[in-house]
């Protein structure tokens, strides 16, 4: 069992910085080949604690007024007739794309082919949907672990403003998913590390 240790944080957080780093979890995979789609993995895990503030765009019609009462991005189905370079810019700035369900298939038809290279999704929620701020929650505490290319996994779990048994929390919640997931697929983690943006990896397996 890898475990995360409050020694582990502390040591971490003696590199200080003037900004609110992140904490990450790297893993490096062995025993599975990725040249072969089935071993691949593109999932999503949603953590105990918030994660960090995300930007999201929401691209809606019937839920326009509510989606603006959010402060965040709104798009409508009219306003996706962009530029190539938009639509790279529009992928590149926000996580998530929130999309009410109806307008999924041309939605997709015109930002899948920038947010999927960017390995970012849409979230299809119902016309009738009635606490966006709740949906906006969930995403907040919702990581992206992809394993495509290379053997190798690097997922944020928090910031530092997180108290330690809060990131001990999402570090075990992500590391139990992911171990599960290899292991069902035939392959092992070979190595553990956690690590500040500003600082050498502690190694934990």
């Amino acid at each position: 069992m890898v475990e995360l240790k409050v020694e582990d944080l502390k040591k971490l957080r003696e590199n200080k910085r003037n900004f609110s780093q992140m904490f990450d979890l790297v893993i490096n995979i062995s025993g599975l080949d990725l040249k072969k789609p089935e071993n691949r993995i593109r999932d999503k895990v949603k953590l105990n604690h918030k994660i960090r503030d995300r930007k999201i765009c929401f691209i809606v019609e019937s839920l326009i007024t509510k989606a603006n009462e959010t402060k965040q991005k709104v798009l409508k189905i009219s306003e996706l007739d962009f530029k190539k370079s938009e639509g790279k810019k529009l992928a590149r700035d926000y996580d998530f794309f929130v999309v009410e369900a109806p307008l999924m298939p041309k939605v997709a038809k015109v930002l899948g082919k920038y947010i999927g290279p960017r390995n970012k999704s849409m979230i299809p929620i119902p016309p009738t949907a009635k606490n966006l701020p709740l949906v906006i929650q969930d995403l907040e505490r919702t990581i992206s672990v992809n394993l495509i290319k290379q053997p190798m996994i690097q997922i944020p779990i928090g910031t530092e403003k997180l108290k330690d048994e809060e990131l001990i929390e999402n570090f075990n919640t992500v590391y139990n998913h992911i171990n599960e997931n290899i292991e069902n697929k035939g392959g092992i983690i070979k190595a553990a590390y956690i690590k500040l943006t500003m600082c050498e990896p502690i190694k934990l397996l």
